[in-house]
């Protein structure tokens, strides 16, 4: 059975601001009962019949004092309800505006809500207060760029709905999970004024990018990474931020993408290895050419010599690297093979037919 996952500390302090809210309440009840109480002896003490004595310093004894500490109990029991009044009102003031931050990400701010209520500070007052904290100005940075670029600030309730729209607009392009997706992120087209219209016409324009791109490089990005379209329009759309490793091995794709386009295939690290040693997409695309061209007769003849000769060794041969000197050495000695075995071919068959002319003749 799953274990009960823990309240937060908001959930807990919202909990105890009502435990001592019920508790505030039923102490003014009790309260006013016995204000209600104390107010019938001090009206029986203040009728005319009722007579007092006093002392010769002037003090009073009997019913005037009762009198006396009926009206001050009364006095001190009307300020108890009227204070657990304002620590309710006071309550209820820290309850909203802790709800309303924590709707604004900004539930650290709780204690400092706390601590301005408690001052006296009305829930607007505090509002007011707590946009100049630095927690506020982060959380909303791009209105801080606005309001330097002259641009009219948004309403924390305007921020947030541009946000969510800008929010739908990647999910629903199925942009890879992290880009742009923070209020980090959004901040940015905030403080340019980039509306969520305009958002969705880059996508857009990203997404027809893509759509006409040349099929052996999305391919290839497809195959070499598992990138989904989503990812590929988020490298359109940012390269530098949508996933580093793709601008990294942009090469490496180019690379693939030619070896796919003369019928081909090269594995991933062996295209990262070619990109690596810096072969230019013209240069794979020249490459591929002549490795498409001499390949299929380099491993026949190997077939027929016992000589292997493979993908591996016309890579090496056209492209260069530590195999290169082999690979060159490897498909000379089996063209010399070749031209070998057909000069005595040829050879033997000039012989039989001078024998067989001479004979004849």
């Amino acid at each position: 059975m799953a274990k009960p996952s823990s309240p937060s500390k908001t959930q807990q302090a919202v909990a105890a601001n009502k435990a001592a809210q019920q508790a505030r309440t039923q102490r003014v009840a009790e309260t006013t009962k016995k204000l209600e109480q104390l107010k019938k002896p001090t009206e029986s003490t203040t009728k005319p019949t009722t007579t007092t004595s006093t002392t010769s310093t002037g003090r009073p004894t009997g019913p005037a004092i009762a009198t006396v500490s009926n009206e001050e109990a009364a006095r001190r029991a009307a300020q108890e309800v009227e204070n657990a009044r304002i620590q309710t009102q006071r309550t209820d003031w820290v309850e909203y505006t802790t709800q309303m931050f924590n709707n604004y990400g900004l539930g650290t701010l709780a204690p400092k809500i706390t601590e301005y209520v408690q001052q006296g500070f009305s829930p607007d007052t505090v509002t007011l207060k707590l946009q100049e904290t630095p927690e506020y100005k982060q959380r909303f940075a791009g209105n801080e760029s606005r309001r330097k670029s002259g641009l009219s600030v948004l309403s924390p309730k305007e921020y947030l709905a541009t946000e969510d729209a800008y929010r739908q607009i990647m999910r629903s392009t199925g942009l890879p999970k992290g880009f742009y997706d923070s209020p980090d992120d959004f901040s940015k087209f905030i403080e340019s004024d980039v509306s969520p219209t305009e958002l969705k016409q880059r996508v857009d324009l990203a997404q027809t990018a893509i759509d006409n791109a040349d099929p052996y490089y999305t391919r290839t990005l497809q195959e070499m990474y598992g990138l989904s379209n989503g990812d590929m329009i988020a490298q359109v759309l940012d390269p530098q931020r949508a996933l580093p490793f793709i601008t990294k091995q942009a090469q490496a794709v180019q690379f693939g993408a030619a070896a796919v386009r003369q019928g081909l295939q090269v594995a991933k690290p062996v295209a990262e290895q070619y990109a690596g040693m810096g072969v230019t997409e013209q240069q794979a695309e020249q490459g591929f050419q002549a490795v498409a061209q001499i390949l299929p007769t380099a491993e026949r003849l190997g077939q027929i010599y016992g000589q292997n000769y493979n993908q591996e060794q016309a890579l090496s041969e056209v492209f260069g690297g530590p195999m290169s000197a082999d690979a060159i050495q490897r498909r000379r000695r089996l063209v010399e093979m070749e031209q070998s075995s057909f000069a005595g071919r040829a050879g033997v068959g000039r012989s039989s037919l001078a024998q067989g002319t001479q004979g004849q003749i």
